[in-house]
């Protein structure tokens, strides 16, 4: 029966291949199509790769099932495997969890969400399921870090549009609420004549509501937002600590 088998050829080093060989025909013909196994002499159709020989190991001789993870033996042990890099966690500074997070806190600040969204069940659900292996940052993450990134950078892109833009209005309202706010708003007109909106910033007046304050607080955002070149114009309500403010 030994005769009916052919050694497989020396560049075929995968350790399988001590446990097979090619089927010769009674004319002496070498079928590439098909291998014999030396254990029990079965044949089994080989296509190219060594799948189906160890599955034929793997079911019919299972005290030598040990000896079939090959590559594995020699694989470098800092490479992971499939298994283990469908289940591992993403480590937080890799590209996909940072596009993760982005889309995470651009979610929170885009739809008005609290921070603590990120502690919801319902939220974490939803999250795992999109991608298992993401981990999911803390509430003080997000409110310490994420978020004023975003916010620098999101005010370092308006900053340079206001750089060129041809201001129109700036307006101030108030909130009178148990606190009072002010928020400002830049309007201008695009070179294609379409008015464009900007929420520069709401800030809260601790101070007493005069118009003295209202007017320090506008001085202040003029500056921070680079604006006192640009001549604009205040519209307000018509409280008259609007007035003296603006």
């Amino acid at each position: 029966m030994a005769e009916s088998i052919s050694p497989a050829p020396a560049a075929f080093r995968a350790e399988v291949w001590k446990y097979f060989g090619f089927h010769k025909g009674a004319s002496g013909d070498i079928d590439r199509n098909l291998v014999v196994c030396r254990l029990c002499m079965a044949k089994v159709k080989y296509s190219g790769n060594t799948t189906n020989l160890r599955a034929h190991l793997a079911r019919h001789h299972t005290e030598i099932q040990l000896a079939l993870p090959e590559q594995q033996a020699k694989r470098d042990p800092s490479q992971l495997t499939l298994a283990q890099v469908q289940t591992q966690k993403l480590p937080a500074t890799s590209t996909r969890a940072t596009k993760i997070t982005q889309s995470v806190v651009y979610f929170i600040c885009k739809d008005m969400r609290p921070y603590s969204v990120v502690e919801n069940e319902g939220f974490r659900s939803m999250v795992q399921t999109l991608e298992p292996r993401y981990v999911i940052p803390s509430r003080q993450y997000i409110t310490d870090i994420a978020v004023p990134n975003l916010y620098k950078e999101v005010k370092t892109n308006v900053l340079e549009c206001l750089g060129w833009l041809d201001m129109r209005r700036l307006d101030a309202w108030t909130s009178r609420a148990t606190e009072s706010y002010v928020t400002i708003t830049v309007h201008h007109i695009t070179d294609e004549w379409k008015l464009e909106s900007c929420v520069l910033q709401t800030r809260a007046m601790y101070d007493s509501h005069t118009g003295e304050n209202i007017a320090a607080l506008l001085k202040e955002a003029v500056a921070e937002w680079q604006l006192d070149t640009k001549d604009p114009v205040l519209v307000t309500d018509n409280a008259a600590n609007m007035h003296v403010g603006g």
